[in-house]
């Protein structure tokens, strides 16, 4: 960020406030310290935003520092945790836009870039129609019946999914 700003970066974490005293434009830190620090941020750049959906914590940091922009980067966002994100973040920045970027296209932007030399075994796509609409009914607690067992399916729908959770279902019926 220096090469690019220069003077104009600060970098504070443990709830250090210094760069945001001296008025630096570009401050490196944790939400947690960003919130401590201001009561409003003009832009934030969250990495490892995953964490943000379904915290608490960081969702209540986001709407009460208010930005105008708000951008997220992750290596891996689970589909479920799209329906996570706090409608008081909506209603302040709009529906989010969610940019995917594979290996292919990441060599068309690069074409510097190398693949990773390792494989790794999780799976997720973007639900279908069906999908969509059975993860809905989960989440806004439509699906009657037995707590833990609406929970294990739940878990078992957006973790494993579809076949699992047919699998799942299938064998409980009746219990």
């Amino acid at each position: 960020w220096r090469k690019v700003f220069g003077d104009n970066v600060g970098v504070e974490y443990e709830g250090n406030c210094e760069s945001f005293e001296k008025g630096k434009k570009i401050i490196v830190s944790t939400p947690f310290t960003t919130a401590k620090c201001l009561d409003k941020a003009e832009a934030m750049i969250v990495d490892e935003v995953h964490h943000a959906f379904g915290d608490a914590r960081y969702e209540e940091i986001l709407v009460n520092l208010e930005p105008r922009f708000l951008i997220g980067f992750t290596a891996l966002l689970p589909s479920y945790k799209k329906y996570l994100i706090d409608p008081r973040l909506i209603k302040l920045l709009g529906q989010p836009e969610y940019l995917v970027y594979d290996f292919k296209s990441l060599t068309k932007i690069d074409p510097s870039f190398k693949l990773p030399k390792a494989i790794a075994d999780i799976f997720d796509s973007e639900f279908n129609n069906l999908e969509d609409s059975v993860y809905e009914a989960f989440f806004k607690g439509l699906i009657k019946g037995n707590k833990e067992t609406i929970k294990f399916l739940e878990l078992t729908f957006y973790t494993y999914g579809k076949e699992a959770f047919c699998e799942s279902y299938r064998r409980l019926i009746g219990k």
